[in-house]
């Protein structure tokens, strides 16, 4: 039995529903390979096998774990093929692809003819298909691929598969909360279900009723949600607001934040605001525009943006901030100052401009 998930294919969660439904059934023998850059499900679908291949995982007979040095295909093949008296499954795991070496000859025939009670499972987060070793694992026995979303019609389904990590956690979240977490982590889901941990810590022992995380408690607890560089700050950008916009900057770097990340928050802003202000012009549904711009904790700021802002000055934004970054950088000159400028720039009035 093979089957594949190709980069193309469907995201990790998708991936990971498959591997579940195949366990359900029984685990094929031979060659199985985790590949992808959605390691959140990567390892649910790894311990979901060998939980069900290995229910004792101290059990040295059935199980052998190799990867913390090197070894050659032809010896990682014989330690698969290999039986013992006292266990029924021989299962080995590859915990580090770039541990392996030689050709791929021995791998690809043990995937074509496996013993029928051997597996051999290969965590794989990259491969490299120029590589014959690599190009051979993907192509042979079971080859999954657990791909991050990475368009925009895969944020709802990411949306809800964090919704659902924070059920399982006693905990709701409210839309604004969700997408700042989401907007900080990304589709990081290892992160994201790090964060659910401290938040649910943070409640306390539930009750019958879900615990409502709401937007202050998120931007309070989330680690690293100062790398967004000021919501207020954003939100004064997107809304148009200069007066919000500068006095937001003065109390960032009054605090000392560094304001080439400053930057960089507005550029992340901006992006949102130019995505959102060409669909809305091409008639994009609202809630099409909100899921690809992931403005799901700003969409009022954002409502007032695109009736404040042209699309021709949204165009425009990148390359003033591209030239502020490039100042910042090169010139010493007194950074606060650039920032306000550059925040007094992009906001005002385009009859002040």
């Amino acid at each position: 039995m093979a089957f594949a998930s190709a980069a193309s294919g469907p995201w990790g969660g998708a991936a990971l529903t498959t591997a579940l439904a195949t366990v359900a059934k029984g685990w094929p023998p031979g060659l199985t390979v985790l590949t992808g850059d959605d390691l959140y499900h990567l390892d649910r679908a790894q311990a979901a096998i060998l939980d069900h291949l290995v229910p004792d995982r101290a059990d040295g007979f059935a199980l052998s774990v190799v990867g913390d040095e090197s070894i050659t295909t032809s010896a990682l093949v014989g330690a698969a093929r290999s039986t013992g008296m006292f266990a029924a499954r021989r299962v080995v795991l590859l915990k580090d692809i770039g541990a392996l070496d030689g050709e791929p000859e021995p791998l690809a025939a043990y995937a074509k003819s496996p013993p029928k009670a051997s597996f051999l499972i290969v965590r794989a987060p990259k491969l490299d298909r120029k590589r014959k070793l690599h190009k051979a694992l993907a192509e042979s026995g079971v080859c999954l691929t657990f791909r991050a979303p990475a368009n925009p019609g895969e944020f709802k389904a990411l949306a809800a598969e964090v919704a659902a990590m924070a059920a399982e956690r006693g905990l709701e979240l409210a839309d604004r909360a969700a997408g700042f977490i989401l907007d900080v982590c990304g589709n990081d889901l290892n992160r994201i279900a790090a964060e659910l941990d401290k938040l649910s810590i943070w409640q306390g022992p539930g009750t019958e009723r879900k615990a409502r995380i709401e937007l202050d408690a998120a931007r309070a607890l989330v680690s690293g949600s100062g790398l967004l560089s000021g919501w207020e700050l954003a939100d004064a950008l997107t809304s148009r607001d200069p007066k919000e916009a500068v006095a937001s900057a003065r109390r960032l770097l009054d605090a000392g934040d560094e304001p080439i990340r400053i930057v960089g928050g507005l550029a992340s802003r901006a992006r949102a605001l130019l995505i959102a202000k060409a669909m809305t012009e091409a008639g994009a549904p609202v809630k099409a525009v909100v899921d690809a711009s992931r403005a799901w904790y700003f969409r009022e700021a954002l409502a007032t943006g695109l009736k404040r802002y042209t699309l021709s000055e949204l165009l425009a934004m990148p390359g003033r901030l591209l030239a502020v970054d490039r100042t910042l950088k090169s010139r010493s000159l007194d950074k606060g100052a650039v920032l306000e400028a550059l925040v007094t720039q992009l906001t005002r009035p385009s009859t002040e401009r």
